[in-house]
């Protein structure tokens, strides 16, 4: 086979390669559009009127744009029936859950201390030549 076929057979192959990925985006596109067009259209959203007691109590510490977020994702997914009581940020830290789980992981594997003590050979290896014993006459039971 030459140069020129070997260029010629991977050049195909990647033409088919990207031909194939092409349709299959193209076919992805047509299908998104059809449940695009299919899907009815949400109603606007009303706007609601703020509770009458004042803004959301919230912890200290929580940014008034992330309660503002909050409140306006629960008017958006109840359709302005729902409202927020309180927003409190969690107790733990991330420092505690990140010491949790390296002594989880090192909880669960054996310490090896002993690993560069040489033992029996493996079975990829030879055993390592050994003295022969030694050779004792034979024992004559006939005197």
């Amino acid at each position: 086979m030459s140069v020129t076929d070997t260029l010629a057979f991977i050049l195909t192959g990647f033409s088919v390669v990207l031909i194939a990925l092409s349709l299959l985006w193209l076919v992805s596109a047509l299908i998104g559009r059809l449940f695009a067009a299919a899907a009815p259209r949400p109603a606007a959203v009303a706007a609601v009127a703020p509770p009458a007691a004042g803004p959301t109590p919230a912890a200290p510490g929580i940014p008034a744009a992330h309660v503002a977020a909050i409140t306006a994702a629960v008017a958006v997914m109840t359709g302005g029936r729902g409202r927020v009581v309180s927003v409190r940020a969690p107790a733990h830290l991330a420092v505690t859950w990140a010491r949790e789980g390296r002594t989880e992981q090192f909880s669960s594997h054996r310490v090896r201390w002993d690993w560069a003590i040489p033992g029996p050979p493996h079975v990829d290896q030879d055993a390592p030549p050994q003295d022969p014993a030694p050779v004792q006459p034979p024992v004559n039971r006939h005197q």
